[in-house]
């Protein structure tokens, strides 16, 4: 039979799952490097300079705001242009909190599948994983992500309702000064400069720590706020100054940034169902034989299964040992992690076909787009503005415009940051019993004497096999590999205990050779009879 299990070793992939959001990145920032180039120039000559008066200012420093808006995606872009995954150079497979070893976390794997947390008590978290229900099976990271995003929602949800709340009950003036704060606090909740710059290399790492719980005293005060806020300036004997602003100058960039924040909120959690619908809680299992017999006690097994897999490979655990009456070894090898075949088309326009026609990936992508929209439209308004002499309206749009496409991009770029492994793991372990008998023969009166000799007697061993294919994601080049499923692979598991099945005929088939070399020896000395003799040289006969 053949005993070829294992697949030939991985070669060096050049992948691009960045491909797409690095391409938004790149076309955000470029389109905002023009606009603000095309600002800059206008205000070289000295001559227009002094015909804009103030103007001029306010075209100066929008030029150079766009300049560092485009040059940031620009970086973004750039940072993740390319993963070159070589055999080796994957990482280890990440361990959960409380685990500080391979070996019991992964046969807790096989034989249960993949733990998830228990599913969270409070009422928000408990309606959103019942929303998204294999959340729960996605890695911890993917988890700390989608709460976190669920958190800003929620903000940004009860910021609109008190921002509706105000504009029923407060008095025009009262109202225009309330909508300026509701903007603010608007634009603080998205976090746009914060939001951007965690989507840098290893910031997935906070993914370890627990998101805090909304703060609902905070969304109470904010809702009461609203409706007693505007009675309270109604029934004031001071009179509320007029704002030196109408009113649609905020009222609109708060609709637009709240408005846009909830799209890309309801955009990135049907993306991140997609995203985790094939998780689940998978296991393998063992193929147990518990009749084999194995007379070794060497670790010659562990040797030859080992051999067998490819190098590069993670070796986890190997061992033999061997006590006063069983013997016992164990191997945990996974093979180099492959990337994923999808993981890049070969170029742009075939990777932006693949991800619409890809049922996971198409609302993610919906996302990028959707960010991508809201910052060209917010770009194209802050031209607007500089070029219109501060129409404080369309600036404060733009800022809206803006701020909610970091957050979309953000948002979506976290979740097109990672990599997808497919590997093969192996589990094997023996247990058997053996004991030494001593056996004299041959008589020293009547014979040539005696010959004292040892045998080792086996009983059955215990065989434990598991072959699993695995599928795991990581976060950053190099980083550590979340499992996301584990797959009996029966045909291979099979084809293991062949190979330990061989390889014991082998082991008996030198046991019953040394027995029957001692056979002989023993009848020599029981006999008497003359020792066999050794086969001798033949010399050649000389020539004459």
């Amino acid at each position: 039979m053949s005993t070829e299990y294992s697949t030939p070793p991985a070669q060096a992939v050049t992948i691009n799952p960045m491909r797409l959001p690095n391409t938004l990145h790149l076309a955000l920032g470029a389109f905002a490097l023009l606009f603000g180039l095309i600002l800059l120039l206008s205000v070289t000559n000295a001559d227009q300079v002094r015909s804009m008066g103030i103007g001029a200012i306010g075209r100066l420093v929008t030029g150079i705001t766009l300049l560092l808006f485009g040059g940031v995606h620009i970086r973004e872009a750039m940072r993740y242009f390319r993963f070159t995954v070589v055999p080796g150079d994957s990482g280890l497979i990440a361990l959960p909190s409380g685990e500080s070893e391979h070996r019991n976390y992964l046969l807790n794997v096989i034989n249960n599948g993949i733990p998830v947390r228990q599913r969270p008590s409070g009422a928000l978290l408990s309606m959103f994983y019942g929303l998204v229900p294999q959340l729960i099976n996605a890695p911890p990271t993917i988890r700390w992500h989608a709460e976190l995003q669920l958190q800003r929602a929620i903000y940004l949800a009860a910021v609109l309702v008190s921002f509706s709340l105000a504009w029923v009950f407060a008095q025009p003036t009262a109202f225009a000064w309330m909508a300026g704060f509701y903007f603010i606090v608007s634009v603080m909740l998205l976090r746009p400069f914060a939001t951007l710059s965690a989507i840098r290399k290893g910031a997935l790492d906070a993914a370890s720590n627990n998101v805090p719980a909304p703060r609902w005293p905070a969304i109470v005060t904010l809702l009461l706020i609203s409706i007693a806020g505007p009675l309270a300036i109604t029934l004031s004997p001071v009179q509320v100054p007029v704002p030196p602003f109408a009113v649609s100058t905020v009222v609109l960039p708060t609709l637009a940034v709240l408005g846009s924040g909830l799209i890309a909120s309801a955009l990135f959690t049907v993306a991140l169902i997609s995203q985790t619908g094939s998780y689940s809680a998978s296991a393998a299992r063992h193929i147990v034989d518990e009749k084999m017999q194995m007379a070794d006690l060497s670790g010659g097994l562990l040797l030859r299964l080992s051999s067998r897999i490819p190098q590069p490979h993670h070796r986890y655990v190997h061992e033999h040992n061997v006590s006063k009456d069983t013997f016992d070894g164990e191997l945990l090898v996974e093979e180099e992690p492959s990337v994923r075949a999808d993981q890049s088309a070969s170029g742009l326009i075939e990777a932006f076909r693949a991800a619409w026609q890809s049922p996971s990936q198409q609302p993610l992508l919906a996302l990028g787009l959707f960010g991508l929209l809201l910052g060209v439209v917010g770009v194209v308004l802050a031209f607007v503005y500089a070029r219109s002499s501060g129409n404080a309206m369309v600036g404060l749009v733009s800022l809206a415009f803006v701020a909610s496409a970091q957050f979309a991009m953000a948002s979506a770029h976290k979740l097109w940051n990672r990599v997808d492994f497919q590997s093969t793991l192996y589990r094997i372990r023996y247990v058997g019993t053996y004991h030494r008998v001593q056996r004299v023969a041959g008589n020293a009166y009547a014979g040539n004497g005696t010959l004292a000799e040892g045998a080792v007697r086996f009983g059955p061993t215990r065989v434990e096999v598991c072959v699993a294919q695995v599928t795991s994601v990581a976060f950053m080049h190099g980083g550590a590999r979340h499992l996301t499923a584990v797959d009996l692979q029966h045909d291979a598991s099979n084809a293991v205990i062949g190979v330990m099945q061989d390889y014991a005929r082998e082991a008996q088939d030198c046991a019953n050779q040394f027995y029957a070399q001692e056979h002989q020896v023993r009848e020599v000395m029981n006999h008497g009879s003359r020792p066999p003799e050794l086969p001798r040289t033949q010399h050649p006969m000389a020539e004459t």
